[in-house]
């Protein structure tokens, strides 16, 4: 004889396999946003006669940062690009010794605009509406990339990047990140600048993490600064 069933016990079970199909569809829908992003190419731009110098001291920093925001970007908006990084001499006398947004963008356009190039340039942006000396488009960042004295070598070094550059990056990245999810203007632009005036004012703090990438308190050994972006919510 079959075990009669309550309207209980067939309410949990609707309630159990909801949840399940639920839990499936996220799981669908995170890997969805995994996939098909295409190419993000992080370029570091330097004068012919510079290059080499600035290989020897800022390149493993720019390489551990590339692998912090892959891992920044999945963790916050759950996103993923097939990652590349590549230094980019600039050869004196010719137009690119006349760098500009413009030159950039053309650049952008026949290397693939389907591909999201990030620039990170020795000058900065003659015009942008960012406040962060940095640009940004679809498929299309440039950032200015500050640079202590030479004199300053080590974890000294590693943090000047991250309070000059990360932060700046984390900007850009975010424009773009919540541009791709598609989000509408006032949310990828307005609310984005909106929390970076916060961070600056000093109201909301900034998000400090280790070489491990875990995040750690400001007075810790930190290796990369970065914008609350979770904070964007409740903007």
């Amino acid at each position: 004889m079959l075990d009669t069933i309550t309207e209980s016990e067939v309410t949990q079970s609707i309630n159990y396999w909801t949840a399940r199909a639920e839990k499936c569809l996220y799981l669908e829908l995170c890997l969805e946003s995994f996939m098909n992003r295409g190419k993000l190419f992080f370029i570091y731009v330097a004068k012919e006669s510079e290059w080499k110098d600035r290989e020897s001291q800022d390149w493993n920093y720019v390489l551990s940062m590339v692998r912090f925001f892959n891992w920044w970007m999945k963790r916050n908006f759950n996103i993923s690009f097939t990652l590349d990084a590549d230094i980019l001499p600039v050869i004196p006398g010719h137009l690119f010794d006349r760098m500009s947004i413009g030159y950039l963008t053309r650049d952008h356009k026949e290397r693939g605009s389907s591909t999201y190039h990030f620039y990170l340039a020795y000058f900065k942006p003659i015009w942008t509406d960012c406040k962060i000396e940095g640009y940004s488009a679809e498929n299309f960042s440039m950032v200015y990339w500050k640079r202590p004295e030479d004199n300053v070598v080590g974890y000294d070094r590693s943090r000047f990047f991250a309070e000059n550059n990360c932060t700046k990056i984390s900007h850009l990245l975010t424009h773009e990140c919540l541009r791709l999810l598609g989000r509408h203007r006032k949310e990828y632009f307005s609310l984005v600048h909106d929390l970076w005036e916060g961070h600056v004012r000093g109201s909301i703090p900034f998000l400090y993490h280790n070489d491990k990438f875990v995040q750690v308190s400001v007075d810790s050994t930190y290796y990369f600064k970065v914008m609350d972006v979770k904070r964007l919510r409740h903007l």
